[in-house]
């Protein structure tokens, strides 16, 4: 008789593993299945939802007290100067494009007249005299 030596790894191979985590995975299906099942168990996770909510709340206001106190900008004021700033930038860019086009519809049609090279001002301009 010939003797099969021991393989530590073989229990984690092939279907014994498989086999192992079908039955752990019915197991905890079945134990969270009669969990939620309860109407206790919805009870009270409802009642969790709401006592992290006012946790969040409540510290988002001390968040913001403290920051005001400290003389930095609460996220949602960030939020807000980013806002405005996009919309400064919108702004901007129609500006910069309409005067490019003005700029290219004038050049188009006719060139703007040169001044006047003269060595005196103009006779009405005595501030430069």
């Amino acid at each position: 008789m010939t003797q099969k030596s021991f393989d530590p790894f073989e229990i984690w191979s092939g279907a014994k593993w498989q086999e192992m985590v079908q039955k752990w995975e019915h197991e905890i299906n079945d134990w969270s299945g009669k969990v939620t099942e309860n109407e206790q168990f919805g009870a009270m996770m409802g009642q969790l939802t709401k006592v992290q909510i006012v946790a969040q709340n409540a510290f988002a206001e001390q968040m913001e007290t403290l920051l005001r106190n400290l003389n930095l900008p609460s996220k949602a004021q960030v939020d807000a100067l980013s806002e405005r700033l996009d919309a400064i930038e919108d702004s901007i860019e129609r500006v910069r494009l309409a005067v490019e086009a003005l700029a290219t519809k004038t050049a188009a049609t006719e060139a703007p007249p040169e001044p006047k090279r003269t060595r005196k001002p103009p006779a009405g301009d005595a501030s430069r005299a």
